[in-house]
């Protein structure tokens, strides 16, 4: 019995160890400010890819229909959990706005 709780307690020791060293090596202190950028900048992207698809079928110039409904897709996503993180952000706010201290 106390080998089984020393291999698991082992176990979880080297798990524990290989996620702190990926926290510590992928720590490039990037600004919230610069995540919030290119977050921004990818949802633009995927947006103009969709409009830019969707001019094109309109045109009749379209090669292949399946990437043109996967970018669609894609950009349709991207807004929907934007949205859905902005509305949750705001939400964490005001709780943390009413809390009294």
């Amino acid at each position: 019995m106390n080998n089984i709780i020393d291999t698991k307690s082992i176990e979880f020791n080297e798990k524990s160890q290989n996620i702190g060293k990926l926290f510590n090596a992928n720590s490039t202190k990037t600004s919230f400010s610069d995540v919030l950028e290119q977050s921004i900048n990818a949802i633009e992207s995927a947006e103009q890819n969709a409009n830019e698809d969707s001019m094109q079928l309109a045109v009749g110039n379209v090669s292949d229909l399946a990437q043109l409904q996967i970018n669609s897709l894609k950009a349709t996503a991207m807004v929907q959990t934007t949205s859905q993180l902005t509305t949750r952000v705001v939400n964490a706010y005001k709780e943390i706005m009413q809390m009294q201290i």
